[in-house]
């Protein structure tokens, strides 16, 4: 995230009309590197938007462990980034507010997306979610209409 944010300084001062966006998972989030990218871009007032994936868990650790407060929205004010909640599994939404963000970043803006979203599968092939999450829990996600 610093590299990105890093890189939409550089657009800014270059007056070029550019946007960074930068995506990453809620575990990410709780990371320092999040932090400092946030702070940096909110005082610098940068072009970007930080799209924030939030599926519920950081690998195994769910998000109830991994901060306090009101999800990764929260993080956006302290920082003076601009914040959008989004239904993650909602394409049109998600579209709506990705170039609604893009317009505000243009106005040196910077912006934080948080899509709420589940993450039906493993983390990774060396992950067995069985061992966090109940079936129960998985089979609701996989019942909705768009799971993924």
């Amino acid at each position: 995230m610093p590299q990105a944010v890093g890189s939409a300084y550089a657009f800014k001062r270059a007056k070029n009309g550019r946007v960074v966006i930068v995506y990453y998972g809620d575990g990410a989030a709780s990371e320092g590197d999040a932090h400092a990218a946030y702070g940096f871009a909110g005082t610098l007032k940068c072009p970007v938007v930080f799209f924030c994936r939030n599926n519920g868990y950081a690998i195994s650790t769910p998000t109830s462990e991994q901060y306090g407060g009101d999800g990764i929205a929260s993080m956006g004010p302290p920082h003076a980034l601009n914040t959008i909640r989004v239904d993650g599994n909602d394409f049109f939404a998600v579209y709506n507010v990705t170039k609604a963000a893009r317009e505000m970043a243009l106005q040196n803006q910077p912006v934080m997306i948080e899509a709420m979203t589940y993450r039906a599968g493993h983390h990774s092939t060396s992950d067995d979610s069985t061992l966090y999450r109940s079936r129960e829990e998985v089979m609701t996600w996989k019942s909705k209409e768009n799971p993924r």
